[in-house]
């Protein structure tokens, strides 16, 4: 009975050990590994919302403000072109909600996903985002070799969001005319924007950054090359995005 009794305790507190361990000694190596990535997957969407918020609402905004300040300015002397302005207005604020309301909505669910399909811009529609950026006074000579279809949907959603941010730049801080030009290769995409060096529209030494930020963040997660700042006289925004050939 002593016997029986005793191999009834030992397993007994053997099991006890094997619960407590846990507790006692912490998460398995393996358990860790496990949070470390799930954190960092977090974190990246986390980043890639706010980017998202940054190019989509910023540009947005930009092109409004312009609008806004050019149909103040001829408001008495040219009612067209007014009432041109508040419908590119009225355009570029839906859009932004648009964009808003599906990064809100993927902040509420619990798991991450979209209870809706969310609006991709791609390069298909860059010849829209041209004509807006056109329209809010900043003069755009665009160039396209390839088809933008031919690429795979990151590279054209990644490609679009960097070619925003640098017309949105462009228009925040100069007036001069932009280069752009677009290239697609059999296994790359190759973009570049450039505008003359010049006084900006208006200076803002507090804030900036968030821009170029996002842009290095969008190449890097690509694999991609980035070149920007200023050469000689321009202003110039070089990027090379990489893809599996014949995708």
């Amino acid at each position: 009975m002593v016997l029986v009794a005793l191999g009834y305790a030992v397993a007994g507190l053997g099991a006890l050990a094997v619960s407590m361990a846990p507790v006692l000694l912490g998460p398995a190596p393996a358990e860790r590994i496990a949070a470390l990535e799930a954190r960092a997957t977090r974190l990246a969407e986390r980043n890639r919302l706010a980017r998202e918020l940054h190019d989509s609402v910023g540009h947005a905004l930009t092109v409004a403000t312009l609008q806004a300040g050019a149909a103040r300015e001829l408001l008495d002397r040219d009612p067209e072109f007014v009432r041109r302005a508040l419908g590119a207005i009225e355009e570029a604020g839906r859009r932004a909600m648009d964009d808003l309301d599906h990064v809100l909505g993927l902040l509420r669910e619990p798991d991450g996903r979209p209870s809706a399909p969310a609006p991709q811009r791609t390069l298909a529609d860059l010849d829209r985002l041209v004509a807006d950026t056109r329209a809010a006074g900043l003069p755009v000579d665009a160039r396209r070799t390839g088809d933008p279809a031919d690429l795979p949907a990151a590279v054209s959603r990644e490609g679009y969001r960097i070619v925003q941010e640098g017309l949105t730049n462009a228009a925040r801080y100069g007036r001069e005319p932009v280069a752009l030009r677009l290239d697609v290769h059999a296994d790359a995409l190759e973009l570049e924007l450039d505008n003359a060096l010049g006084r900006p529209r208006r200076a803002d030494p507090g804030r900036g950054g968030r821009g170029l930020d996002g842009m290095r963040e969008r190449v890097l997660l690509l694999g991609g090359r980035l070149t920007v700042g200023p050469d000689g006289d321009r202003w110039r925004i070089r990027v090379r995005l990489p893809f599996e050939e014949g995708r």
